[in-house]
């Protein structure tokens, strides 16, 4: 047996075969698609990766989108029940980058097989891989893997889909913000999002409709688009209008239109957290990271984030360990990567229910003070400290503290009006 063997080319299984790759670890990756297959069909998510995966991406030498049409600089948030209504813009710095993983993994997998690391364009039976390799890592959360991995019940409180997914590339949108993105908080509906996108097609944006089950904007995702267009984009122009009132604005709907036919993903994500390591056999074990261990609603855009952070941590515990790594080392390793892991499921499964008195009033906050505003949006870079911020009322006025101790005092405002508004803003670069 010699090296490592990863199941899977998603984000966390080709990092992690990248970075053992830099580490001197021999490496196979056995992927169920092989390099067309992944720069084809339809998109199945529409990762942001924040700055700190991008330094992950640097020192893997794979990083290679740095321009403006591949990034999102500013979050334009909104708030609306029917009580209130709030507003604010931040700049996030660094830019999130923004790229079809119909580009990006690839990019990833010649990368690997150009430094001569070794792909096998096919799945074996786990217990064949095992055999093979002195660990086996499986980052692929097909439903053949997941069966191998069961769910962790007092890690997963959702027992169905909390959201109810239809998103989409579009063309006919206009940026009030450049490079902007716009999300749309509907406490008791859901939330929608549009966001610049570098598609395999260049430059577009993603719409998505994130729905509460059995709300109203879930019936978008019901309509097959390439079936019935016409009543896919009634409903969509619809939605909208309805909804985002201020996103209304800057649609074009004589020039709105998916980019092609197929490029849009429906459906509801259940998230769960799966137990994180496997005996196999022969006394070998498996351990699961990426999509085989963790699945969080994509509404904090942490999927990817977390997939490349928990691949380098593997990396580094393997690297720093000799076989065999046996169901000890599986265990203990599986506990040192949840140190990190929890704090973004918890994160994320609290952001999918409706928001506590404390994270509303950060978010009046954020609508008054753009430097609580830049300071909260930057904090999706860091999962750790957003949930020390959220998870409580003193997290969050500590947090608000802090923010404007370290920063420079607001613009003045005019009486009565808020510093951090949109319409502000929008004065303001005129």
């Amino acid at each position: 047996m010699t090296g490592i063997g990863i199941v899977g080319s998603g984000i966390s299984g080709l990092q992690l075969a990248l970075r053992l790759q830099q580490l001197g670890i021999p490496a196979t990756v056995y992927s169920a698609q092989d390099v067309d297959q992944l720069r084809s069909g339809r998109p199945r998510n529409f990762p942001a990766r924040f700055g700190r995966t991008q330094q992950r991406e640097h020192m893997l030498g794979v990083f290679d989108w740095d321009f403006a049409d591949a990034q999102v600089r500013n979050w334009a948030v909104t708030v609306r029940t029917p009580e209130f209504s709030m507003e604010f813009l931040a700049d996030l710095k660094p830019p999130s980058s923004v790229v079809d993983f119909r580009i990006y993994l690839p990019h990833l997998l010649n990368e690997f097989v150009d430094r001569g690391g070794d792909v096998v364009f096919a799945v074996p039976p786990i217990d064949r891989i095992a055999r093979r390799h002195d660990l086996v890592v499986v980052a692929n959360g097909d439903r053949s893997m997941r069966d191998l991995f069961p769910v962790d019940e007092i890690r997963s409180p959702y027992g169905t889909p909390q959201r109810i997914l239809c998103s989409g590339l579009y063309h006919g949108f206009v940026e009030d913000v450049p490079h902007s993105l716009d999300i749309h908080f509907l406490p008791g509906v859901g939330e929608i999002l549009r966001l610049p996108f570098f598609s395999h097609l260049g430059r577009a944006d993603v719409l998505a409709f994130e729905a509460i089950p059995g709300g109203p904007l879930e019936a978008v995702s019901r309509i097959d688009a390439d079936a019935d267009p016409a009543a896919f984009y009634r409903e969509v122009v619809r939605l909208v209008t309805e909804y985002a009132p201020t996103l209304r604005e800057r649609m074009d709907i004589h020039d709105l239109a998916l980019i092609g036919p197929g490029e849009v993903a429906q459906g509801g994500i259940r998230p769960v957290v799966r137990q994180g390591w496997a005996h196999v056999a022969d006394g070998a074990c498996a351990l699961a990271i990426g999509d085989a261990w963790i699945t969080n609603d994509p509404l904090t855009a942490q999927g990817a984030n977390l997939g490349s952070r928990t691949a380098f941590a593997l990396a580094e515990l393997i690297a720093a360990s000799k076989p065999p790594f046996d169901a000890e080392f599986c265990r203990l390793a599986s506990e040192r990567l949840w140190e990190y892991a929890r704090y973004v499921v918890e994160w994320s499964n609290a952001f999918l229910a409706p928001p506590p008195p404390h994270v509303v009033g950060l978010l009046r906050e954020a609508s008054e003070d753009k430097r609580v505003a830049d300071a909260f949006v930057g904090r999706f870079n860091d999962p750790v400290a957003m949930w020390s911020a959220l998870s409580s009322a003193e997290g969050v006025a500590a947090f608000v503290a802090r923010t404007r101790r370290a920063g420079r005092a607001p613009a003045t405002a005019e009486k009565g009006r808020p510093t951090n508004t949109r319409v502000l803003e929008r004065e303001n670069s005129v």
